[in-house]
């Protein structure tokens, strides 16, 4: 007896072109959930020839990213758009050869290198705090979506390559200019219907692949200092001073992983470093903003742990910054910068009565999961309260864990999740020890703008001295 599975319904399109006509790709993450309350948690899209499956239920959601790298990877074509690009890494591997990559990378992002690296944060740290202060103290509108760019354009670079940027305090970057270029590019060419760039450069086509040329250029400079001062100090090998040196290092003992591969994850950490902290930030600070009571707990908390200091001095006090992490926490709940995960079907899967056959894309929509009244209670309200843990390890308010994966889940968990968490809860305890936050630019206004990842629209703010 034949197996019945459910029918897919979606949107009805035209002949051709499928659904493009009713999608702008800055608010593409919006219409797919539009679409998912109108026809199902799971339905199916049509992008030109390209036919997708959105998935926007949790169950199925955490099994795909379950079953990576064996049963489901990355959609194909995002891995042709990022190679294209130099990215052959930890982000974008597959089966052993992602195993392999993620050995030198994790080895890289530990803990251990994290507490060494600490004194290198702290310094853009307080070069943070010393411009908003000023800013403050001048009564001037304060643009900290830029800010923060600048900030983790600076850590990551000191992180990764030991080279100490100083964008917040110096005029122009070249590398922060080349960046703001690629993200989108990348996201509009994965989701292009026909790689109409590999026949025809388009003026934004050729400034996109000048900023990629460069950006490679400057990545291959530091691979070549970095071979250079291991040779120099080979002490370094026992104790690497940045990412970069830890990943020569540990590829030393994977013959599989080639020069191209290190240039590929330190690309990987660049772009990824840069553009999802600074987002979750500037949403995290936009919220803020909205919310008083939240700011006033944040003060309280603030000026607990951190004492008489603007921002934490002590590595290992970071764990007791329990309401920064619940606030980032939330923020990444309402305004996650990666809403959208591509994936493909290795095999004919069935999940939850659907058939997966091989070879189908899925994209998965997960903000809409974390919107459910079933997943989170009142979940449209910002409430960093429903992320503290009370006795026995649980949140007072009960959620589905599985309906939360800003950094994914399964096998293939964002390596950087630790990092990227410390770098959010220094600079909201530093941002609200010593200043209250007001949004200047009308809260309406702030739009969600989807490029790859999920960023704010520019708006300003006035930062008050407390």
């Amino acid at each position: 007896m034949a197996i019945e599975y459910k029918e897919l319904k979606g949107p009805k399109g035209l002949p051709i072109i499928g659904n493009i006509h009713q999608i702008e790709l800055s608010s593409l993450h919006q219409k797919l959930e539009d679409w998912a309350i109108e026809y199902g948690e799971v339905y199916k899209l049509a992008l030109g020839p390209a036919k997708l499956t959105i998935v926007t239920d949790s169950e199925i959601a955490a099994t795909v990213l379950k079953e990576r790298p064996g049963k489901f990877r990355r959609m194909a074509k995002m891995n042709d758009v990022l190679e294209e690009v130099g990215v052959h890494g930890v982000f974008n591997k597959e089966n052993e050869e992602w195993k392999a990559h993620r050995r030198i990378v994790n080895k890289g992002l530990d803990v251990k290198h994290q507490q060494q690296f600490y004194p290198e944060i702290i310094t853009s740290l307080e070069r943070l705090y010393n411009k908003w202060n000023k800013e403050a103290g001048n009564n001037s509108a304060t643009d900290v979506k830029q800010d923060l760019v600048r900030f983790t354009v600076d850590v990551t670079t000191s992180l990764a390559f030991g080279y100490q940027m100083n964008t917040l305090e110096e005029e122009g970057s070249v590398i922060q200019e080349h960046l703001e270029k690629i993200f989108p590019m990348i996201f509009k060419r994965i989701n292009s219907p026909i790689p109409f760039w590999r026949y025809y450069k388009t003026k934004n086509d050729k400034s996109f692949d000048y900023s990629v040329v460069e950006i490679n250029k400057l990545v291959d400079s530091f691979i070549a200092s970095g071979k250079k001062k291991l040779i120099e100090q080979p002490s370094l090998k026992e104790k690497p001073s940045n990412f970069l040196e830890s990943l020569l290092v540990a590829a030393e003992g994977e013959d599989s992983i080639t020069d191209e591969d290190v240039r590929g994850n330190l690309l990987t950490i660049l772009m990824a470093g840069e553009d999802t902290t600074s987002h979750t930030l500037a949403w995290a600070i936009y919220l803020l903003a909205t919310e008083p009571e939240v700011q006033t707990k944040m003060h309280e908390e603030a000026a607990t742990v951190l004492g008489k200091d603007n921002w934490l001095t002590s590595y290992g006090d970071n764990n007791s910054l329990v309401f920064a992490e619940a606030v980032a926490l939330e923020t990444m709940r309402l305004k996650p910068v990666a809403p959208l995960l591509f994936h493909q079907a290795e095999e004919n899967v069935e999940m939850n009565g659907y058939l997966f056959r091989k070879g189908a894309k899925l994209l998965i929509q997960s903000r809409y999961m974390g919107m459910q009244e079933e997943n989170f209670i009142n979940p449209q309200k910002f409430n960093p309260a429903r992320w503290i843990k009370q006795e026995k390890g649980k949140c007072p308010m009960g959620h589905d864990t599985k309906a939360f994966i800003p950094f994914g889940a399964g096998p293939r968990y964002c390596p950087g999740k630790n990092l990227a968490m410390l770098e959010m809860k220094l600079v909201l305890s530093m941002l609200m020890k010593s200043f209250k936050v007001e949004l200047i630019t009308p809260k309406e206004e702030v739009k969600e703008i989807m490029a790859f990842t999920m960023m704010p629209s520019n708006y300003k703010v006035r930062l008050v001295k407390r």
